[in-house]
């Protein structure tokens, strides 16, 4: 993500450097899955913290 304009410009960059996080944020969201039915977004997910 790059937020630019004709002064400068500001960019967002994730770098992985192994896959223990994907995995943590698997298990994470299976968790807060559990017992529930339905379509989701983010947005359900921030907002149930």
């Amino acid at each position: 993500m790059i937020f630019d304009s004709e002064a400068d410009s500001i960019e967002l960059i994730h770098t992985a450097k192994n896959r223990t996080g994907f995995a943590r944020g698997a298990l994470l969201a299976a968790e807060w899955l559990n017992g529930r039915k339905g379509w989701f977004t983010m947005n359900d997910v921030i907002t149930s913290i």
